[in-house]
């Protein structure tokens, strides 16, 4: 029974850890995206942008649903055929369109600006 667990435990571990290996980017970058949003999908674990710049689309790997709420992002916010500037590191490998650890989200349209905590180096405040 105890190897059982350990072995749960091993593999729970061991995936979570995977969904969240960074390994394949540069966490400091600051590559700056500009275009168009041409899908959303707004759900856990992450909520995801497809943005075509006119000659590839790139997705978008966000925050969570949560870490929406607590920064005071609405989905109402995101259409589809939205220009966005977005900046964030991008996938080491060329060949793979995969932007994550996203720093700020513009929509130069309304002015709307977004900024992740980490950036401002301010803890997210739980809403009351």
């Amino acid at each position: 029974m105890r190897l059982v667990a350990l072995l749960l435990w091993w593999l729970v571990a061991h995936t979570a850890a995977a969904h969240h290996s960074y390994a394949d980017y540069d966490r400091d970058e600051r590559y700056e995206l500009r275009g168009v949003l041409t899908d959303i999908h707004w759900a856990n674990p992450h909520i995801v942008f497809t943005v075509s710049d006119g000659q590839r689309a790139t997705r978008i790997e966000w925050i969570t649903l949560t870490g929406a709420g607590l920064t005071g992002v609405q989905q109402e916010r995101f259409a589809v055929g939205d220009n966005l500037v977005i900046i964030g590191s991008r996938n080491r490998n060329p060949d793979v369109h995969i932007m994550t650890v996203i720093k700020e989200i513009r929509l130069p349209a309304s002015g709307w600006h977004w900024v992740s905590p980490s950036e401002t180096k301010r803890p997210i405040q739980t809403p009351r």
